[in-house]
């Protein structure tokens, strides 16, 4: 019979593996971003941008790096957290709202403005 502590430290191991297995598919979303076309259609889809020059560009993907090789924000990714946590996996969905809200974050730093919906 496990005791408590056994019980918080396979908990524990649990949210770990949930924050890496968030993580990685959201390097895998910034990754794909950091190809120009993936990048062009993004802005095009969300910010109704067709043209970026080059240089902006260039910060676009330095900026996505940056987030890339961050640390991930727990609080920011709490619900969905709680949402594997409660269905027992780690296996995060590809297309949460939470992937693209912390992307929208960064683009709009970088003075891209979303389309009203």
């Amino acid at each position: 019979m496990e005791n408590s502590s056994d019980v918080q430290r396979n908990s524990f191991v649990l949210i770990e593996r949930i924050i890496e297995e968030i993580r990685a598919c959201r390097d895998q979303l910034i990754g794909d971003l950091l190809e120009e076309s993936s990048l062009l259609l993004f802005l095009e889809t969300h910010y109704d941008t067709i043209y970026v020059s080059k240089v902006k560009q260039e910060f676009l993907r330095r900026s996505l790096l940056e987030l890339k090789y961050s640390s991930l924000d727990p609080v920011h990714y709490s619900a969905l957290i709680k949402k594997m946590r409660e269905l027992n996996t780690t296996i995060p969905e590809r297309d949460h709202p939470l992937f693209l809200s912390e992307l929208k974050l960064l683009f709009e730093r970088l003075g891209f403005r979303s389309m009203p919906t």
